[in-house]
């Protein structure tokens, strides 16, 4: 009887609309089937074209890191014969980087009172400006330190437009300028809104010597000063999100490793792009979960949307 009425249905539509049901919902269903066949189609093409990217983006780091090279100059920098004073001098020189562009209270009443405040006695500040900066210079000019040598470039470097791209690389090239520039058996980076804790140099000197590694980090807080927030930086092994220059040194000899100034193209935050080569290369790190510096936070636009350490 159903069956009958359906059929009585469809004849009654198709007399009275001129449309056949039937013709109609096998012609919807083929429509759906061929809908679906792109759907699978496009999804498809997407995730090959999601597979090029990555081996293009493989590629393109590959390219970049250049760790065959750099363990090449690994392996030279330490049949240098000067390369173990860094362990055995008594109190070996050490530089502490610091690029810097228009901050100068912070710079001054902040990072450079903690790095010349350490405990370890052999310390130089070598500080590079993005740029001319008449209140900076002034302001150095006037502590009138030995220690401390300032730097300038002629105009201010080109970034990314785009803010995180910026925020990954802002301030490599200074970074780069100081360490080429420095005089000690380490390295030590200091960012110029942030300090050290007065220890720090002297806690990761024991620390290196006693492993002798050639990258040693500490823990850093990171205080946000728009709402007194405070987090702890620290991981080990060393990962993304999870390791800061900032709390860190490295042997002098390991200089060639440079800051790629356009690490925002493969998507990583210069800090992190430096330790993971370094890391690649086969660089001998330790580290202590002993907090030595801190991080401020200072800029409204990273309080909700700041990348990764």
């Amino acid at each position: 009887m159903r069956r009958f009425l359906r059929g009585a249905r469809a004849r009654i539509v198709r007399a009275v609309l001129g449309i056949d049901l039937p013709a109609l919902a096998r012609d919807l269903e083929g429509r759906v089937d061929s809908v679906s066949d792109s759907v699978r189609d496009v999804h498809e093409r997407v995730e090959s074209i999601a597979e090029r990217v990555e081996v293009t983006r493989g590629l393109l780091v590959s390219a970049r890191d250049d760790i065959p090279g750099n363990r090449r100059r690994l392996e030279q920098a330490r049949a240098a014969d000067d390369y173990d004073r860094a362990f055995d001098e008594k109190d070996p020189l050490v530089t502490v980087r610091i690029a810097s562009y228009e901050n100068t209270e912070a710079l001054v009443d902040r990072a450079l009172v903690s790095a010349l405040g350490q405990t370890h006695p052999s310390i130089e500040v070598v500080i590079v400006n993005d740029g001319p900066n008449e209140r900076t210079r002034a302001a150095i000019e006037r502590i009138a330190d030995p220690r401390v040598t300032y730097i300038e470039f002629p105009f201010r470097r080109a970034y990314p437009e785009s803010f995180v791209d910026r925020w990954y690389v802002a301030g490599a090239p200074g970074m780069n300028e100081a360490a080429r520039r420095a005089q000690g058996r380490w390295i030590a980076p200091l960012d110029d809104d942030d300090e050290f804790s007065p220890d720090h140099v002297a806690t990761l000197l024991a620390l290196a010597r006693a492993e002798r590694a050639e990258l040693v980090y500490g823990a850093v807080d990171r205080l946000d000063v728009i709402d007194g927030r405070r987090d702890r930086i620290y991981s080990y092994p060393p990962e993304r999100g999870g390791f800061s220059f900032v709390g860190a040194m490295y042997h002098s000899g390991l200089r060639f490793f440079e800051y790629d100034e356009e690490s925002w193209r493969v998507g990583e935050p210069g800090d992190w792009n430096l330790a993971r080569r370094m890391l690649a290369a086969g660089v001998r790190v330790a580290s202590t979960e002993e907090i030595v510096g801190n991080i401020y936070r200072v800029k409204p636009a990273l309080k909700a949307d700041s990348p990764d350490v």
